[in-house]
């Protein structure tokens, strides 16, 4: 996969000089963009890393930052073996199937002086205007925020810890269920490969210095991933590497076990998504009945994600899509777009049977509706695309089993 070893965390010059020769020598998969300078004049790069030969509209997109931190020197290490990863054949299923979008140093001054080089209460303008931005513009499918911890910080002793966080006010569909199931395959991705990390919800990070008996500041910039949960519903993680116990090599090996372990999910299909890629898809609802995105293509459904969950208030609860079954062969599914316009681009509703039932007719509205069908092992889900949401109107969607 490389040909040296880390023997010491890489300095700014390094990374950075790593990051420029990374893309000259794999200009077949990547190419590489300044999105940011910050306040001392270094050039915050990206790397956009996909195999051309493989149509992008069909890929899904996965965000990872690191360096956000400048003192957290295992961030460093984890960007240069990620990026020699992503160039070896491991990762050649991976780059058929989805763009990884890299931000090797999101805060170079910090980097360069080996300082946390942030305001610790809120997003700095740097941010908002390169990582933010970037990640606003690309609608990511997933997102993973990489930092990394020593000795001690904010008032406590880490005790070796390496940790895959997860938001748990993300609330919506299945996204706890969902969150929880790829945290573990990325603890078992590291643990094959001899790193013990733990599962810690975000709220633990949060307010540590308020927390912290001899520190008196509050509130802590951590992690970036809300923002992006809120904006197009992405799939969003944090990792804590650790540069205390661990050397550099170490270090970067647990981090990338990791991180790899979730990309390769992005190249699943999971049985309650239509399209293979990161199961993001349950907008509303849960595995019985939902909403989706609409789309044929990775690209489609993204711009049908976003557009629906940026007006899913306007879909009256307390259950979208409300579940019935009268009988032990139909189920009725039915919603109410509240929302000032109808919804144009429409949507699709899933809903999962028992079993393997054969399907007599499903009806959306009165008239006779096209289906796909998904499987698992004890079930099946069916996926309806109604076309175009009237604001006011119930939706009903009958199906005959």
């Amino acid at each position: 996969m490389h040909e040296y070893v880390l023997t010491a965390f890489p300095t700014w010059p390094q990374i950075r000089d790593h990051v420029e020769r990374f893309a000259e020598m794999n200009r077949s998969i990547a190419r590489i963009e300044t999105i940011g300078y910050s306040e001392e004049g270094g050039r915050i790069r990206t790397v956009y890393v996909t195999d051309p030969a493989f149509s992008m509209k069909d890929k899904e997109i996965a965000l990872i930052i690191l360096g956000r931190h400048g003192d957290e020197l295992g961030t460093r290490a984890v960007a240069i073996r990620l990026l020699d990863w992503l160039s070896s054949k491991n990762a050649a299923e991976t780059l058929s199937k989805q763009q990884i979008i890299v931000v090797p140093v999101a805060n170079p001054d910090g980097c360069a002086q080996n300082v946390f080089g942030l305001p610790r209460k809120r997003l700095s303008r740097l941010e908002k205007e390169s990582v933010v931005k970037l990640g606003l513009s690309c609608i990511p499918d997933v997102v993973i925020d990489v930092h990394s911890v020593g000795k001690g910080k904010y008032g406590y002793n880490w005790g070796g810890l390496e940790a895959v966080i997860y938001d748990e006010a993300a609330l919506a569909g299945e996204d706890q269920y969902i969150l929880h199931h790829l945290a573990d395959r990325m603890l078992r991705g590291a643990a094959e490969r001899g790193f013990p990390f733990l599962v810690h919800p975000i709220g633990f990070y949060r307010n540590l210095k308020q927390r912290a008996a001899n520190l008196t500041e509050t509130g802590f910039n951590n992690h970036v991933n809300q923002v992006f949960y809120d904006a197009c519903h992405a799939l969003t993680f944090g990792i804590e590497v650790n540069h205390f116990v661990l050397d550099a090599e170490a270090t970067a090996q647990s981090g990338v076990a990791a991180i790899t372990a979730l990309l390769e999910a992005g190249n699943a299909h999971f049985p309650w998504n239509y399209l293979p890629g990161y199961p993001n898809k349950i907008l509303l609802g849960d595995f019985s009945a939902s909403l989706h995105p609409r789309g044929h293509s990775a690209a489609e459904t993204r711009a049908s994600r976003q557009t629906i969950w940026a007006k899913r208030h306007f879909f009256d609860g307390p259950f979208s899509p409300y579940r019935r079954m009268e009988n032990n062969h139909s189920v009725d599914l039915t919603f109410t777009f509240s929302g000032e316009y109808p919804l144009e681009s429409g949507l699709t509703v899933a809903a999962r049977l028992r079993g393997k039932p054969r399907i007599e007719r499903v009806v959306v509205n009165g008239s006779t509706s096209p289906y796909a069908v998904g499987r698992d092992n004890c079930s099946i889900y069916l996926f309806i695309d109604i076309e175009h949401v009237e604001n006011n109107h119930r939706q009903v969607i009958h199906i005959d089993f």
